[in-house]
């Protein structure tokens, strides 16, 4: 695919080096892991908007859409299709959302390409999404259940 030649913008925008998920990839930053493959990584979001969201990222630092090719955004959508099935499952959701942002205007408040799954009940439907603050021990227990739901997958 040809890169546009207009540029998001993102405030968020920083040297890879300085990247917090490329700092979670390489493990210089911890993370509540719940996939990890060759090419990506998936993690809890540390404020959810609901018990279960979680963020798959390519391994590999890029922006938005633009900066991946073909094979590497039906990649990530796979990788999402999957992950989501484990956090459904862990979670006893009714339903889920694929949500990915880019640039400032859009929300994306990290600008490494990532692709939130988000998973929701019928008693939140149609409600407002606030986002929640987990204990470390809450968001390790949903890590670990959300990991053992994945397993039975593969």
């Amino acid at each position: 695919m040809k890169t546009p030649a207009k540029r998001i913008y993102n405030s968020a925008s920083v040297p890879q080096e300085d990247c917090v998920f490329c700092k979670i990839v390489s493990g210089k930053l911890p993370s509540y892991k719940v996939y990890e493959d060759d090419r990506h990584i998936a993690f809890l979001d540390i404020n959810p908007f609901s018990v279960g969201h979680t963020l798959v990222t390519p391994k590999r630092h890029g922006e938005t859409l633009w900066d991946m090719d073909d094979h590497e955004i039906a990649e990530i959508f796979k990788v999402a299709s999957k992950v989501s099935m484990g956090v459904v499952a862990a979670m006893n959701a009714d339903g889920f959302r694929l949500m990915q942002n880019n640039g400032e205007a859009a929300n994306q408040a990290v600008a490494h390409i990532h692709v939130h799954v988000i998973p929701n009940k019928m008693e939140d439907k149609g409600k407002f999404m606030n986002r929640l603050k987990l204990s470390g021990d809450e968001m390790a227990k949903v890590a670990d259940s959300i990991k053992s739901e994945i397993a039975k997958i593969e």
